[in-house]
């Protein structure tokens, strides 16, 4: 990205993404974002046609099921506030579900909502895949996600931004997981590395361009 590239999108990454990769970026931006962790990996890659609406395509792979699923995502609501900023974010999309054997379809719908400033900030997430019926008992896939993280310093856009997050998740029926991110932000490249209290890995890789 060009000097002055920085300078005109300075300001704005200063308040959008400075906490978080959001599903929808500026109008004419790509996003690349990767989640990692044991027995699970997902992928997704978008284009905001507006400052409002992304189309984008889903990869997830869990221990039984691979999920692909172009999708929409779409800023309902924000909060420009003089210090911090608030979103919600609503997604949808319909792909294919690849799972003992079949192929079937899979529809997804998710939502986002976030708050941060320079130094806290907190989302929530949920997300359930709504898998076709099949001679197979197979149930959806739900995932919740809750998140709040603290700027031990306050950073420039062109300098190190560093963040501890702590992550609550939750799949189907499964206990609650928790894992503990340091988070690493620099202009446009955003990573996490974690663990969970079980002592499992994670890494997180954003990046808008």
């Amino acid at each position: 990205m060009s000097k002055m590239w920085i300078w005109l999108l300075g300001p704005l990454f200063l308040i959008t993404a400075t906490a978080k990769a959001h599903p929808v970026s500026f109008a004419g931006a790509f996003s690349l974002m990767s989640y990692n962790k044991e027995n699970e990996n997902e992928m997704l890659l978008t284009y905001s046609m507006t400052s409002r609406l992304a189309a984008g395509l889903t990869y997830l792979k869990t221990e039984d099921a691979e999920y692909t699923v172009p999708r929409l995502n779409f800023l309902a609501k924000r909060w420009n506030n003089d210090d911090s900023q608030g979103n919600i974010y609503l997604s949808a999309g319909y792909g294919t579900d690849r799972s003992y054997d079949e192929v079937k379809g899979v529809t997804l719908a998710s939502a986002d909502v976030d708050w941060e400033d320079r130094r806290y900030y907190t989302s929530f997430q949920y997300t359930k895949y709504f898998r076709e019926d099949s001679d197979i008992q197979r149930t959806d896939f739900e995932q919740i996600k809750l998140r709040g993280g603290v700027a031990p310093y306050l950073a420039e856009f062109n300098e190190l931004n560093t963040w501890l997050i702590v992550q609550f998740e939750k799949k189907n029926d499964s206990s609650i997981e928790t894992t503990q991110f340091v988070r690493l932000f620099y202009r446009n490249i955003l990573i996490e590395v974690g663990a969970t209290i079980g002592g499992g890995g994670a890494f997180n890789f954003m990046s808008h361009f």
